[in-house]
């Protein structure tokens, strides 16, 4: 089983990236090679299946809940992200999006096999508790993720709009409403998962951590970006916060929300997952 696991881990990172480029070839056009949108299914059936499959077999050997530790996080993050965007595309059938998208999900999946563990050990039995709190914390990290990035893209075609560039990009990403739109939904999806992470992880905290403090860096990281994004969720009620600076809101939370995670895996802080 731990040999899967070990060629499983390797295998991904090279599988995500192969996926992102079959999904950047749209914003080719008319000029993608016919074979990209053919392989595009299965190659992502494939690879999200191998993903599921090696968390299936970690979860067999560790007899429980397998995602213990930060990478292993961070792992289920970009698998999620993928999902997410599957879900979202299957709406939008905004294919050339996926190139970026499945970018960073190919670099987080890297990041995790790495410097994550490639073999599964026996774990002790996880509570409810826990798996509620990792498993609305990935969740909420994929929407935030997918946030920043429709945030990003935005402003990316709002730049090449000013600019009068009306080449791939205007051509193949959706349009400025629509992307602005996409970054407030995740951005709300994220915000609630967080609500639940947060308040779960605190509880747990309180019973658990003898020197808990609501001052520890990652809490206060964790609570800001749970602000921030409710704002950005929020923000077309709020005057004077634009799309624009929705959209440049989004792509900061992005970079604190990746600060967070590595904050997870340096001694700096009571929060390890694992």
């Amino acid at each position: 089983m731990n040999a899967f696991i070990q060629a499983g881990t390797v295998l991904l990172p090279s599988a995500y990236m192969l996926l992102a480029v079959l999904h950047g070839m749209a914003f080719a056009g008319k000029r993608a090679p016919a074979f990209a949108a053919r392989l595009r299914p299965w190659a992502f059936a494939g690879t999200t299946l191998l993903h599921v499959a090696v968390f299936g077999a970690r979860w067999t050997v560790a007899g429980t809940f397998p995602i213990d530790g930060a990478w292993l996080v961070v792992s289920a993050t970009a698998l999620s992200v993928a999902l997410l965007f599957a879900v979202i595309s299957s709406r939008t059938h905004h294919v050339a999006v996926g190139g970026v998208v499945l970018s960073m999900v190919a670099l987080l999946q890297t990041a995790a096999s790495a410097f994550g563990p490639v073999r599964a050990v026996q774990l002790p039995p996880a509570d409810s508790f826990k798996l509620i709190h990792v498993g609305t914390l990935i969740l909420a990290a994929a929407a935030l993720v997918l946030s920043g990035i429709f945030g990003y893209l935005h402003l990316l075609l709002f730049r090449q709009m000013r600019r009068k560039r009306f080449g791939p990009l205007y051509s193949q990403l959706p349009n400025l409403e629509h992307l602005v739109r996409l970054t407030r939904r995740a951005a709300l999806a994220g915000f609630l998962f967080l609500t639940a992470s947060l308040n779960v992880g605190i509880a747990l905290a309180h019973q658990r951590v003898a020197s808990f403090e609501y001052t520890d860096p990652q809490v206060l990281l964790t609570m800001a970006i749970w602000v921030h994004f409710g704002l950005i969720a929020f923000s077309r009620r709020i005057r004077g916060f634009s799309a624009r600076r929705a959209s440049i809101a989004a792509v900061a939370g992005l970079v604190t929300l990746l600060i967070t995670i590595l904050m997870t895996l340096v001694p700096i802080t009571f929060h390890q997952l694992g």
